[in-house]
């Protein structure tokens, strides 16, 4: 179950589908994304479904996708770890990113219910100050 949401979750945010992100998040979604606020501009908590997909929009804003690629996976009760490697590039500078991130996911109903990551923000906040 998990698996089939994750490729659809993942894929969505590649291709920069809110609709598609929508259609696996439940109502209430929460995603954390740890870093900076002020900084990065989508560090923080961002709950409901029309905030969470505010955030994607904010992050596709300032960011392109070029790769994200699963290192590790650890599945619990309902939730699953995710230790990926992702390739980023800054839209305003053309500056390419090659770090890792801990994400985090909490299941209800076979949707996502909440996202935290745990990323590499110092990496982030640099690329994105000198936009």
């Amino acid at each position: 179950m998990s698996t089939d949401i994750l490729d659809r979750w993942y894929a969505a945010i590649r291709a920069g589908d809110a609709e598609a992100l929508a259609a696996v998040t439940t109502d209430d979604v929460t995603v954390r994304w740890n870093g900076p606020p002020g900084v990065v501009p989508w560090a923080g908590v961002w709950e409901g479904r029309t905030k969470v997909l505010t955030f994607f929009r904010r992050v596709a804003e300032h960011l392109d996708v070029l790769a994200i690629e699963t290192v590790h996976r650890i599945e619990g009760q309902g939730s699953v770890a995710i230790v990926l490697a992702g390739h980023w590039r800054v839209k305003a500078t053309g500056e390419e990113l090659h770090v890792r991130a801990a994400n985090v996911f909490r299941f209800e109903g076979g949707l996502v219910a909440s996202f935290e990551v745990y990323p590499d923000s110092y990496a982030f906040a640099k690329a994105l100050a000198k936009a």
